[in-house]
């Protein structure tokens, strides 16, 4: 189980995301820019979290986000929580086999 929320953005054209990922044990943050279907450019900015344990404090996220967003001490006590609520779900059977079997999840 993951948790995802929207916060306020410095542009207009951007979508935020931060949350706390469960399974692969690390909180993300994910940068999109709006654009045509047409522009060739990629929507993604920004996109931490998605290696095991990669962000172990919300805080960390911060810094890399600074350009496109704040992440205010009440977003981080929200993001703890949710990190807080999911601690007795650890990964479950099948998702420690894959991290097992292919060697980025080791």
């Amino acid at each position: 189980m993951s948790s995802r929320r929207s916060i306020p953005t410095r542009a207009p054209d951007l979508t935020v995301v931060v949350g706390w990922d469960n399974p692969l044990s690390t909180f993300f943050a994910q940068v999109e820019r709006a654009q045509d279907d047409d522009d060739p450019r990629d929507p993604i900015l920004l996109w931490i979290g998605s290696a095991v344990g990669e962000v172990a404090q919300a805080e960390q996220l911060a810094g890399p986000l600074a350009p496109y967003a704040e992440l205010t001490s009440a977003i981080v006590e929200q993001l703890r929580a949710d990190r807080t609520a999911d601690a007795d779900r650890g990964p479950s059977a099948l998702q420690r086999t894959a991290r097992s079997t292919f060697g980025r999840y080791s």
